[in-house]
């Protein structure tokens, strides 16, 4: 996501002269990395909760590790973000809403701009908006047993989905909290419950979910079927590759760097927003007709987003989040 949305940036800034960006960019349905990032979700969820199902203050544990995991960073953003907009409003898309606005964007509430969009201030969080969702969806749910857990916060995500369409559009939480869209969290709880018996796939069989989920997204580039289906099982098929291969304990040197990659993934996702604002200012001041200077806009803000993204992550993120969980006497890591 962070790639697709520097690269748009560039190319709305006229920094693709080449076409390139524009190429990758339409070859690749990259919005599908939040379908992606929902499975994931889905996946982490179950498979990091696996003490917790059944087990005494197992909803109120993982509640608290949840919240201490995902509220404080984004609340420093959204704060951050609201600062740049009364400090250079011309740096920021789309309008900004009154006190009840803002008030539910902090809480993680579906509540229409004023031009009508379903996102919160900073406009990324509407993911984070289902992801709170789901949560609260998932939470009672532990109180059961894994499977019947799984099954039973899975029945009824997809009853909610299905009665999706039938509800109408004045209605703005329940027509965004129904959207098919939050099935993908059912595959990526699936998805989890075969991993948990030990079920792993060989090598040939991984490759092969890759390439068909790489054909699927392409078989409809441009979104006009249905989202759960046209992304989510595509994406499905990346999550399963991953996590039906070699157990944790296995993984290599490089494996191991790209888990730490993935440890700071939700620093990266709400940083490079701000990454990619600066270098959009300083390409209008130095950029000189320079025919290189759209690769260089893209590729060094990607580089700058993922060190400061690692550098949040290990100064703050970390920091933060076992502190509010010893408060919270919540010690296990999740």
């Amino acid at each position: 996501m962070a790639f697709v949305h520097i690269a748009h940036d560039d190319i709305a800034n006229g920094g693709d002269p080449s076409g390139i960006f524009t190429a990758i960019t339409k070859f690749f349905p990259w919005d599908a990395g939040v379908d992606i990032f929902f499975v994931i979700s889905g996946f982490v969820i179950v498979h990091a909760s696996a003490k917790l199902f059944g087990a005494r203050g197992g909803p109120e544990i993982f509640l608290r590790r949840r919240l201490s995991r995902i509220v404080p960073l984004y609340w420093i953003m959204t704060t951050a973000f609201l600062a740049v907009l009364l400090l250079s409003r011309d740096q920021v898309h789309g309008d900004i809403g009154g006190a009840a606005f803002l008030a539910a964007s902090y809480l993680f509430i579906p509540w229409p701009r004023p031009d009508g969009v379903m996102q919160p201030a900073f406009g990324l969080g509407w993911t984070l908006n289902y992801e709170m969702f789901f949560y609260l969806v998932f939470t009672p749910f532990l109180l059961l047993p894994r499977r019947m857990a799984v099954i039973s916060a899975g029945f009824l995500l997809c009853v909610l989905a299905a009665i999706g369409p039938a509800i109408g559009p004045d209605s703005h939480l329940l027509a965004f909290w129904s959207d098919p869209i939050i099935i993908e969290f059912v595959f990526g709880m699936e998805i989890a419950l075969i991993a948990s018996v030990g079920i792993t796939l060989p090598l040939a069989a991984r490759v092969l979910l890759v390439a068909g989920g790489i054909i699927a997204f392409h078989a409809d580039a441009h979104g006009v079927g249905v989202r759960p289906i046209i992304y989510g099982l595509p994406a499905a098929a990346f999550v399963a590759a991953a996590a039906l291969g070699r157990p944790a304990g296995q993984l290599g040197r490089f494996e191991k760097r790209l888990v730490r990659l993935g440890d700071a993934s939700y620093a990266m996702y709400l940083v490079h927003p701000f990454v990619m604002r600066g270098f959009t200012v300083l390409w209008h001041k130095f950029h000189a007709g320079n025919e290189l200077a759209g690769t260089i806009y893209v590729l060094a803000g990607l580089a700058v987003a993922q060190a400061l993204a690692l550098a949040i992550n290990v100064t703050l993120e970390r920091n933060l989040t076992r502190w509010l969980r010893r408060r919270g006497s919540v010690n296990e890591a999740v």
